[in-house]
């Protein structure tokens, strides 16, 4: 990997994080009710306290927009970033509460799809997304900031020809595809460069979705994932199977009741034929452009004094959030989020 590729992956995923941990305290609980100057304050001072976007590099230029859930926790945060003395915007979606790990396996609904036409007409009937980023989808777009502007908007403000990099971790991930490929095709949009680059997230559709996604995005789009993650697993019926043994060589076995579950989401999504953009078909060849691959290595100090179960939930919640830094040349403390356990803190 070139050291420019490294740095621009490095980047991406401090924001990808940032914005995850922007309605979140230092212990990474979630913030009741959040406003949007503070979610803005936090986004600032983490980013500044971030080693690779410090020194105010990044500017919020529109947002944070924050989708509550019906308890009044941010659901979703949304922001789009100035890289500074550049013509590059960042808009950076959030995922689920990513410090917990076993929780995303429930955290979206993925057993029925919804046609992507609705937001992208001229896209292929058969195009469908999972009805978790249906919805996710339909609450970021139709969101306005506290300017009362939508996204769209906001981008068709922006001067042509300017670059626009849509990014997101887990959950976000998957809704990154889907954002990237509605603002593409918006009139008004359409001078604009795009770039998707997403971190850990499960798949967004299906295989005639990913067909589409990489007709539209070949070339300026990359999928990034820890092959000992298990969200990048979900929710192809074939791939989420590599839960059940995912850390076995480290002897950590997968609990039943996840084996049990990981089964009953393999039956339930056969017929949806979810896939992975970046891949010809389920089991095809990767499309070296599009995806890059982390070879994770077991965290042997997480859960140590755990039973099995405990063990299995502490590496889980490590590859899918940590271990990305690790992979990219980061230390844990490169990121300003809470790092391993502060979530237990008081």
């Amino acid at each position: 990997m070139t050291s420019s590729r490294l740095e621009q992956m490095q980047v991406n995923l401090t924001l990808a994080y940032v914005i995850n941990n922007a309605a979140s305290n230092r212990f990474g609980h979630q913030i009741p009710h959040p406003t949007v100057r503070q979610v803005r304050e936090i986004i600032v001072d983490r980013l500044n306290g971030s080693k690779k976007t410090q020194n105010n590099r990044f500017e919020i230029v529109w947002g944070p927009a924050i989708v509550p859930d019906p308890n009044g926790f941010a659901a979703n945060v949304t922001a789009v970033l100035y890289l500074a003395g550049t013509n590059e915007y960042s808009v950076v979606t959030s995922g689920t509460d990513f410090q917990s790990g076993l929780d995303l396996l429930g955290d979206f609904s993925y057993s029925s799809l919804e046609p992507f036409s609705a937001y992208v007409p001229n896209c292929p009937s058969d195009a469908r997304i999972s009805a978790g980023t249906n919805g996710a989808l339909f609450h970021v777009l139709e969101k306005a900031d506290s300017s009362e502007t939508k996204l769209a908007d906001f981008l068709r403000t922006l001067p042509p020809s300017s670059v626009i990099n849509v990014i997101g971790h887990s959950l976000g991930g998957a809704l990154a595809s889907a954002i990237v490929l509605y603002l593409k095709n918006q009139s008004g949009l359409q001078t604009h460069t795009y770039h998707c680059q997403t971190f850990a997230g499960p798949t967004a559709g299906n295989a005639a979705f990913a067909d589409y996604f990489n007709e539209q995005m070949r070339g300026n789009a990359v999928r990034i994932f820890n092959l000992r993650d298990i969200v990048p697993m979900a929710w192809n019926t074939d791939s989420i199977l590599n839960v059940k043994t995912v850390y076995s060589d480290a002897d950590i076995p997968t609990p039943v009741d996840m084996k049990l579950k990981v089964d009953a989401v393999s039956f339930a999504t056969k017929p949806l034929n979810y896939t992975q953009w970046g891949t010809s078909d389920p089991s095809g060849p990767v499309t070296p452009v599009m995806q890059y691959q982390l070879d994770g290595k077991v965290n042997r100090d997480i859960g140590k004094t755990d039973n099995d179960d405990s063990k299995f939930q502490a590496q889980v919640g490590y590859q899918h959030i940590f271990e990305y830094m690790t992979c990219l040349d980061m230390a844990l403390t490169d990121i300003d989020i809470p790092g391993p356990g502060a979530g237990d803190a008081n």
